[in-house]
């Protein structure tokens, strides 16, 4: 029998040397993918290209915003008219002659004063401009969030695999010394069949962290909307990270955040709801008027009317047989109401003040719990920074204890295997203090998203 040695190994043998091969080929020829690397993608990402939507409503409002600013509500217009009758003769012989008449003219009305139409138009289009910025930066910071957690995922999951392989390989060790050791009388069964579960023990937990790759990795492409391939995670999370100045982050969510942004909106259309009503209940619906020009009509008029805060002008010239009629002159004209009693209004004016109240009340909250929000996610930070200095001396405590294996191997009274324990034992407290440095850094991201974005 010359077959190959690979048919006599039993199954679990077969599939481990498959995942160390995979495994070695995979590290040798997989390109490096940073996390700048990785962000600098975003462009393709299905949350930013909502995040682009916004930018284009951000830049109409924006475009509206220009034109009310500039244009305040202008309005030009042309209009004119026209007539001719007919001659006619009546039964007694008279004869009227025919005529014609019309004018022409053009007009033109701008919101002056603050509350204008135009000018309400105008706040609008700001707040509307505000809370689209606010949104596309909460879609932005959101974005980078999800890459930065799957990426540092990417790097735990490859840790995991790494000493994943290195248990194996040190309880197929175990397994094979066990068989030897039954052989010569000094193992048991038991002993044996251990070892045994050892092995598939470590075959499953490198199974198990292969498969936590793949999934960051799917995780990864599916947070970039692009795929990312056989790659190798050179990032690493900041050995340190400092703790922000909680009260300056609090302030900046109270003031940015778009729940914040839009309790705001909500409050200034509320405020501006129950101004108007409140200037419809005080103010007289009063138009004034002057006008110079012939007699007749044509000339140059303009109005201002109180409540609608707009002033107009036009001016209009005869045409036909009635022009020049007359001689200029210069009248004036007031016209007017004033609502002494009306219960419907009262009790609109009542509602648009509770509405404001409501909003005030809508707005307090919003900030009360965005800052409550911050407040949780820096305590987080402070929890996962301990958690830091918790693993770090982990890490030295298994630095200490494979110094003792090595030093107790060199003096006869220990083993290689011992030895390899106590380096798997290094590299899992490693691997912890990887994984408490992903989760403060994780938190620091979360802690500046809660406060509207990075400083």
């Amino acid at each position: 029998m010359n077959g190959p040695r690979f048919s006599r190994l039993p199954p679990w043998r077969l599939v481990s040397l498959t995942l160390a091969l995979c495994g070695a080929a995979s590290a040798q020829t997989a390109p490096s993918l940073s996390l700048d690397d990785a962000l600098a993608r975003l462009e393709a990402a299905p949350s930013v290209t909502a995040a682009r939507l916004s930018v284009q409503t951000a830049q109409t409002a924006q475009t509206g915003l220009n034109a009310a600013r500039t244009a305040l509500g202008l309005t030009i217009s042309v209009n004119g008219n026209a007539a001719y009758s007919v001659p006619v003769t009546a039964a007694d012989g008279t004869a009227t002659p025919g005529s014609t008449g019309g004018a022409a003219g053009v007009n033109i009305s701008l919101g002056l004063l603050p509350w204008a139409s135009n000018q309400s138009g105008l706040k609008t289009a700001e707040r509307g401009l505000a809370l689209a910025q606010a949104r596309l930066t909460d879609a932005q910071n959101s974005a980078r969030l999800n890459v930065a957690q799957q990426y540092f995922a990417a790097v735990l999951a490859t840790q995991d695999v790494d000493i994943a392989a290195r248990t194996l390989a040190l309880r197929q060790r175990q397994f094979t010394v066990a068989q030897m050791q039954q052989a010569t009388g000094n193992a048991t069964a038991g002993n044996v069949l251990s070892a045994q579960a050892g092995v598939q023990s470590a075959q499953g937990t490198g199974l198990q962290a292969a498969a936590s790759l793949e999934a960051a990795q799917r995780g990864l492409e599916a947070a970039l909307g692009s795929a990312v391939g056989r790659v190798t995670f050179s990032t690493q999370p900041p050995d340190t990270v400092t703790l922000p100045d909680v009260s300056a982050l609090v302030a900046q969510a109270r003031a940015t955040r778009s729940e914040v942004i839009q309790a705001q909106n909500t409050l200034g259309a509320a405020q501006e709801t129950s101004a108007t009503q409140q200037r419809e209940a005080t103010l007289p619906d009063l138009t004034a008027s002057v006008r110079y020009g012939p007699g007749g009509s044509g000339g140059l008029t303009t109005a201002l009317n109180l409540q609608q805060g707009t002033v107009s002008a036009g001016y209009s010239l005869p045409l036909g047989s009635s022009a020049g009629a007359g001689s200029n002159r210069l009248s004036a004209s007031v016209t007017g109401s004033y609502v002494v009693y009306s219960p419907n209004q009262k009790a609109q004016l009542s509602a648009a003040g509770a509405s404001v109240t409501q909003a005030q009340l809508s707005l307090n909250v919003a900030q009360q719990n965005v800052e409550l929000d911050v407040r949780t996610r820096y305590s987080t930070l402070q929890t996962g920074l301990i958690a830091v200095q918790t693993r770090e001396t982990g890490v030295q405590v298994a630095g200490l204890a494979l110094q003792t294996a090595q030093t107790r191997l060199q003096a006869g009274t220990g083993t290689a295997d011992d030895v390899s324990a106590a380096e798997l034992d290094l590299a899992q407290a490693e691997r912890d203090l990887l994984a408490a440095r992903i989760t403060a850094q994780t938190s620091l991201l979360q802690l500046q998203n809660a406060a509207g974005g990075p400083q």
